[in-house]
This record gives structure tokens, C-alpha cells and sequence, in this order.
């Protein structure tokens, strides 16, 4: 009875709880590692998947700018069409005015003289339509007297400058002068300065200089 207690059943078949702890720790520390390879491969995926959408983002903002930027430059192409259009239209404008009234001015004859007469006045505005106007008479009458024939031409006209609604145009004339009998002279050519202004809706000379 007094002898040493007898061994329990299969204690020497089982490994100690101590034997077991660096097994426990090792496999969870492979577990762990794995676990984080898992997330890392997981946020490589994603940031390869996101890269592309970023590509493709981009890509539909940089075409909507060139595309914005396109709409832009033709918007700007016709508005400065139409504005150099329309600058032409009102220096074409000055020019044929001026070449109108110095036709006008040039071309009397003594059968309709104050017909021709008063087209000048018609075509012109300021200070030469008052000074003309105040001597039409003697204009009128100098025609019937001399029973001339005056034909004037234009050969070539240039806008030399334009000033708001005033501008000068240069002129190369001839004049033609024969009178009731038939003589002819040679024809004289003039070079002449014409002021244009915009009187109302029309443009009109407003001064004449004749050009040595």
C-alpha cells in the first residue's frame, strides 16, 4: 500500500503542452504572412485595376478640353470673319462714295447742268456741300455759257486712312471736256483727296483737295 503511485494511462504516449507552444506560434505565424500576402495581392489588384479607369479618366477630360478648346478657335474664326467682312463692307463703302462724287464732280454738261449740279450736292456733306452750294449758280451758269461738255472717270481709288466714321480716300481722275461744236481737249488727269463722312445711312464727301 505504501509503495509509489502507479502511472497514469498513456501519459507516455502524449506530447506535452509545452512540447506543443513552438508549433502553435509558428503556425500562426504562417497563417498571419499568408493573411498578409492575401491583402497585399488584393490592394495590387486593385490599384492595377484602378490605374486604367485613372488612364481612361483623363483621357475624357484632355479630349473634352481639346474639344472645348476647338469649339472655342471656330467660334473666334467666324466672329473675326464677320468683323473683317464687315470692316471691308464700310471701307468699300468710303471708297465707291468717293468715287461716285468725283464722277459727279467731273461730269457736267451745259444741257442739264443744274441736274449735274445739284447730284454733286446730293453726294456730298459738310463744309464742301455749303461751299459748293453757295456757288452753283455761278457753276451752273459758267456751264451754259461755255456749252461744255465735261465727262469725268475714275482710273483707280485707295482708302488711304479711316477714322471712325470719317476716312480719306485717294483718287486717279481724268477729265474729258468738249464743247458744242465738236473740239475736243486732251484729257487732263487729276489726282485728288477726298474726305468721306458717314452722314446717316450714306457715306458722302465731305472735302475735295486737289493734289499737285
Amino acid at each position: 500500500m505504501g509503495g509509489e503511485p502507479a502511472d497514469r494511462p498513456g501519459d507516455g504516449d502524449e506530447p506535452a503542452v509545452a512540447d506543443m507552444v513552438p508549433e502553435l506560434a509558428e503556425a500562426e505565424a504562417e497563417a498571419e504572412a499568408a493573411e498578409a500576402d492575401a491583402l497585399a495581392e488584393a490592394a495590387r489588384a486593385r490599384t492595377g485595376a484602378a490605374r486604367p479607369r485613372i488612364r481612361q479618366t483623363a483621357g475624357l477630360a484632355l479630349a473634352a478640353l481639346l474639344t472645348a478648346a476647338a469649339v472655342t478657335l471656330t467660334v473666334l474664326m467666324f466672329w473675326q470673319h464677320g468683323t473683317v467682312a464687315a470692316q471691308r463692307a464700310g471701307d468699300r463703302r468710303f471708297v465707291d462714295a468717293a468715287r461716285d462724287g468725283i464722277v459727279a464732280l467731273l461730269s457736267i454738261e451745259h444741257t442739264r447742268a443744274r441736274a449735274d449740279v445739284q447730284r454733286v450736292l446730293d453726294l456730298s456733306t459738310g463744309q464742301f456741300h455749303d461751299d459748293f452750294a453757295r456757288s452753283a449758280d455761278d457753276f451752273v451758269k459758267t456751264a451754259q455759257d461755255s456749252q461744255a461738255v465735261t465727262k469725268g472717270s475714275v482710273n483707280a481709288a485707295a482708302l488711304e486712312k479711316v477714322d471712325g466714321d470719317q476716312a480719306v480716300v485717294l483718287i486717279a481722275a481724268v477729265s474729258e471736256v468738249s464743247n458744242v461744236g465738236g473740239a475736243r481737249q486732251d484729257p487732263r488727269p487729276f489726282r485728288i483727296s477726298v474726305t468721306v463722312t458717314r452722314d446717316g445711312e450714306e457715306c458722302k464727301m465731305s472735302d475735295v483737295e486737289f493734289v499737285p
